[in-house]
């Protein structure tokens, strides 16, 4: 479930930007609409911070790991939009309506609970993936040791079906140096059968 703060009219960047700097909490914009961002739960932060480990430790020299703070512009869909963890090239991009989001992600990776899956998989990947800059989309199940993950093919487009990584596997992200196993994704924070490890 997800809060929406409703105005008698659509939402401009504007107004967005003035409850974003206000609150405590985020929010997305979407459709003329804010929504604010659920709290994630033990497992999902624990798998977030993982990915910042795994995947920033394996990046060349220039790339860098941001965090779910990072706020994107999505230009064809005028949405402002988080993800639980980046990678962006090079000097970060900002629209000039707004110096605290970028706009040239090379990957982005979201940790799936039962309540932001529909969306993460969905809209949000969909909107993410019209990003030029962006190679590779990772979903991480939070529930079951398993991933998901999107490329762009040598043509530039995106490959019509995802790379589904189980137990056993490696993931192989554009950028990453070194291959990242499914099971250290996972180590500590989820057992083989999806129960979870912490407390």
């Amino acid at each position: 479930m997800r809060a929406t703060l409703r105005l008698p009219r659509q939402a401009t960047y504007a107004d967005y930007l003035a409850v974003e700097q206000s609150s405590d909490s985020r929010h997305e914009l979407i459709n003329g609409v804010i929504v604010a961002m659920a709290g994630g739960s033990d497992e999902h932060n624990a798998l977030a911070a993982r990915l910042a480990m795994l995947v920033g430790a394996r990046l060349p020299s220039g790339c860098r790991y941001y965090s779910s703070d990072q706020r994107f512009w999505i230009p064809s869909h005028v949405r402002a939009r988080y993800a639980d963890g980046s990678v962006i090239c090079g000097k970060p991009e900002h629209p000039p309506h707004d110096d605290q989001a970028t706009t040239n992600p090379r990957i982005v990776l979201e940790v799936l609970s039962p309540s932001s899956e529909g969306n993460d998989e969905g809209d949000k990947r969909i909107d993410f993936q019209t990003l030029a800059s962006l190679q590779a989309y990772v979903l991480v199940h939070q529930d079951q040791r398993r991933i998901r993950v999107y490329t762009r093919d040598a043509g530039g487009g995106w490959r019509g079906e995802p790379s589904e990584l189980g137990e056993g596997e490696s993931m192989h992200l554009p950028l990453v140096d070194a291959a990242i196993a499914v099971a250290d994704v996972y180590a500590g924070i989820l057992d083989l059968a999806g129960r979870s490890l912490i407390g």
